[in-house]
């Protein structure tokens, strides 16, 4: 039941699953089971392979609520950061209707983070931190350190990258824009003070609606991100890190949950939905999005009921699913994955995670008995038609008993694990609206 995990990062994941069952962010990997084999296939073909040569692809990820998408972005985004990838997860829903290209561009450029290593020890999410990220490790690699002031040559080595003229970008405004936050992020770091025009560019970047004097003086910049010009912007800001900077790929994942707005209200934003998501396959395919996978995850509803009314879609997602022999296919099914023996070993890793962070000592005969009652439990209760328990809801039982059981362990009836799961109901969570 040993788990390489920090007392501390254990008590997050804990206060995060007992305040939410959704998969714990940045920590989901350490609680993921059955997906391992796929993972490892997906990191290998394209974290390791095809992303650093340039090569991109599309993956679409099918499962039922609760049955672990988003856990499984999680867990593929930490093999990508730790292969030295760029990952950025966006959330579908009101913030981010996938009908408004203008929309996916800032949730995209908001939600990047650096890979983990050399990039790592950076906080927060954005384009505006790879960029400081990826100064402040080159000005390291020249024997700068934190709280030095910076030696000239070293900032001129590393400010080349935002000196040369950019002849070709597929926006030109975005490239004179990133080259200007390139710069101005290295005067910050040499003791600039931060002025009004810094927010200005930093916003701007991220495609909000900018309009500025100064930046129109400074930097030509005269016209913020809209919706006509969202993919073309996007499509700069990932060559220019690629090329300009050297990051190696870019995992990019939609997690849809139980939502399908951007496909469901109206004809007209149907229509313009499913044009950007055939817009993100088709020109990521002609190599359009150097070094990209694109990843959307949805339900089996949303394939049924939307998908197989497009043709030009459905045709590019295909009906067979992803197994090891075939790492090209774009379908990924969880639900095929799931079982009570993945289920079980979830349990597992839940008990080393509470054993972590509590100083819990198991005792793994009465704690098996229980993964099994509280899932047995769920299937006569809750889930009896279908026989199959979502990891979400077993993820919440099990949390709740373990948070009682740290006291005192005892063995569950079957009758006590299903009035156990009847009085502890699992709250609802934003994917349920």
């Amino acid at each position: 039941m040993a788990m390489n995990i920090s007392k501390a990062d254990a008590k997050r994941i804990r206060q995060k699953l007992m305040s939410a069952p959704v998969a714990p962010g940045e920590y989901a990997h350490f609680i993921n089971a059955g997906t391992e084999k796929i993972l490892t296939i997906l990191e290998e073909n394209y974290f390791q392979e095809e992303l650093p040569e340039g090569i991109s692809c599309f993956k679409y990820l099918e499962g039922d609520y609760g049955s672990g998408k988003t856990q499984f972005i999680h867990s593929l985004a930490e093999r990508g950061r730790r292969n030295h990838i760029v990952t950025a997860i966006v959330n579908i829903g009101q913030e981010c209707p996938f009908k408004s290209p203008l929309a996916i561009f800032r949730a995209i450029v908001s939600s990047f983070m650096p890979p983990i290593g050399k990039y790592s020890g950076h906080e927060g999410k954005g384009i505006e931190v790879l960029l400081k990220s990826w100064a402040i490790d080159k000005l390291k690699e020249l024997g700068w350190s934190t709280g030095q002031e910076i030696p000239v040559l070293a900032r001129r080595q590393v400010e080349q990258a935002f000196n040369k003229v950019w002849y070709g970008a597929p926006d030109t405004q975005m490239a004179s824009a990133l080259l200007a936050l390139g710069k101005r992020i290295l005067d910050l770091e040499s003791g600039a003070q931060p002025s009004n025009t810094d927010t200005e560019l930093f916003s701007w970047v991220r495609g909000e609606n900018v309009k500025s004097k100064n930046l129109k003086e400074l930097y030509s910049l005269h016209e913020p991100t809209r919706d006509e010009t969202a993919f073309k912007r996007l499509k700069t800001v990932i060559e220019f890190l690629r090329n300009r900077l050297g990051f190696k790929g870019f995992f990019i994942a939609f997690d849809e949950g139980t939502r399908t707005e951007s496909f469901r209200r109206g004809s007209v934003a149907r229509h313009q939905a499913i044009e950007n998501m055939l817009t993100m396959i088709n020109e990521n395919a002609e190599g359009e999005f150097g070094g990209v996978m694109f990843l959307y995850a949805a339900t089996p509803t949303f394939r049924s009921e939307v998908i197989q009314n497009y043709q030009a879609l459905d045709d590019r997602i295909g009906s067979v699913a992803f197994f090891p022999g075939r790492p090209m296919t774009p379908l990924i099914v969880l639900e095929s994955l799931n079982s009570e023996k993945i289920t079980a070993q979830i349990g597992e890793k839940l008990l080393a995670i509470f054993s972590k962070a509590d100083g819990v000592e198991w005792d793994l005969k009465i704690q098996s008995a229980n993964i099994q009652a509280i899932i047995q439990a769920l299937k006569n209760v809750k889930y009896f038609e279908t026989d199959r328990v979502p990891p979400r809801h077993f993820v919440f039982q099990f949390c709740s008993l373990l948070d009682q059981q740290k006291n005192n362990q005892t063995e569950l009836t079957i009758e006590q694990a299903e009035n156990f799961v009847q009085t502890h109901e699992l709250p609802e969570t934003e994917d349920d609206e």
